[in-house]
């Protein structure tokens, strides 16, 4: 990914046809959010917790004597208008670019095979019986350079799938509606979307390079096909993920990550939309070194303070551009075990330290299964106090 790459799949500075009915309402959760991170100085701050598992949903609105609906979706918009916090939803898209399904027939009692038909030939994985793709190293599907020509055809094939794609994004518009902001799932093509392992991508890149770059524009081109969909049918943000220094170097961030994510960011740009980064990990080293603010993003969550991250809120909010909102950065193990009292002062210090400043008062990652109601109102209480 580079400008001769992003150029060549015709960048310009015309805004993807949105769908019917898909601009956002005045005074909807989803037009506050998006006026701003548009224009954070003439807008109330924005409160948003990330991904709230359902336990945690569903249990927050039996304490305030709410009916539970049985449906996340519904749980999270009413808990929010409850509550009064603007609501995100994440709804991912790989799927669309890697349809494997089981081939029973090749299957038996011990093995479970996987199939995916590109031009390249029918890619093909087998996995024992009670392992699911991804769940250990072995388990993803890119495993040799030869998998790497699968992979690329395979990428080739998305536009085939644009109607399924359309109302698949044309459902989920309608089920939040104006209740909150979506964003893309992660496709993170120098991860290649997830089929091959975070702990061995780097001895892929090491050992093949030209291959392994292949491989991401061949995805980058996939992803972007997608994106259109997704701003066409009335998506909010565009967005990627990454890894921190726990899993990643500063010399690969900046040679993988870096340009992607920036061209990224400006095909969103021009094109009318937002772009979202996520990175929940150490990702001070970033800040310092400039390469988040890059980036240019509209949104850059988590900001993640100790154990799980290494950040400073201040001193990382600091380093970034004032039209890039940060988005965080409550420690998700305070917010489940830590008493009322302390995430409430942890929450006032986080308001505090960014007050005047772009940012999204949230969590540090996805809200962990069995956060006590009482600590995940007193966040979401505490923070909205802090906006008025």
């Amino acid at each position: 990914m580079n400008e001769s790459h992003v150029s060549r799949l015709g960048r310009q500075s015309v805004a993807a046809a949105a769908g019917a009915g898909t601009e956002a309402a005045a005074g909807t959760a989803r037009r506050r959010f998006l006026d701003y991170v548009r224009s954070p100085t003439a807008h109330r701050p924005v409160v948003s917790p990330f991904l709230p598992k359902p336990d945690v949903l569903a249990n927050t609105l039996s304490y305030l004597g709410l009916p539970p609906t049985g449906d996340a979706v519904a749980d999270e918009i009413a808990l929010s208008r409850a509550v009064d916090y603007e609501p995100m939803f994440m709804v991912g898209c790989t799927q669309f670019i890697f349809p494997w399904v089981v081939d029973e027939a090749g299957s038996d009692s011990d093995t479970v095979r996987y199939l995916l038909p590109t031009a390249a030939g029918t890619w093909t994985k087998c996995l024992p019986r009670g392992l699911a793709m991804g769940s250990t190293e072995a388990s993803f599907p890119v495993q040799t350079e030869v998998d790497h020509g699968y992979f690329q055809a395979a990428c080739a094939d998305v536009a085939k799938r644009e109607a399924q794609i359309r109302e698949f994004f044309r459902q989920w518009r309608h089920k939040v509606g104006d209740d909150g902001v979506i964003v893309i799932g992660h496709v993170n093509p120098y991860w290649l979307a997830h089929q091959v392992g975070q702990a061995t991508w780097f001895l892929h890149w090491h050992d093949f390079e030209a291959t392994y770059r292949r491989s991401m524009a061949a995805v980058y081109e996939a992803s972007l096909f997608i994106f259109t969909l997704a701003l066409q049918e009335g998506f909010d943000f565009m967005s990627a993920s990454g890894l921190g220094l726990e899993m990643t170097s500063p010399e690969l961030f900046a040679a993988m990550d870096v340009p992607c994510l920036r061209d990224y960011a400006a095909w969103t740009h021009d094109r009318g939309g937002l772009f979202w980064y996520h990175n929940c990990g150490r990702t001070q080293h970033f800040f310092d070194a400039g390469d988040f603010d890059r980036i240019e993003a509209d949104v850059l969550e988590t900001v993640a303070p100790p154990p799980a991250g290494d950040n400073e809120l201040a001193a990382a909010r600091a380093r970034l551009r004032p039209g890039s909102c940060t988005k965080g950065n409550l420690d998700l193990g305070l917010l489940r075990d830590g008493s009322v009292e302390e995430i409430t002062e942890t929450t006032r210090q986080m308001v505090a330290a960014t007050r005047g400043q772009a940012h999204i008062h949230s969590t540090a990652d996805a809200v962990l299964p069995g956060t006590p109601p009482e600590n995940f109102l007193a966040y979401l209480q505490t923070a909205r106090q802090g906006t008025l």
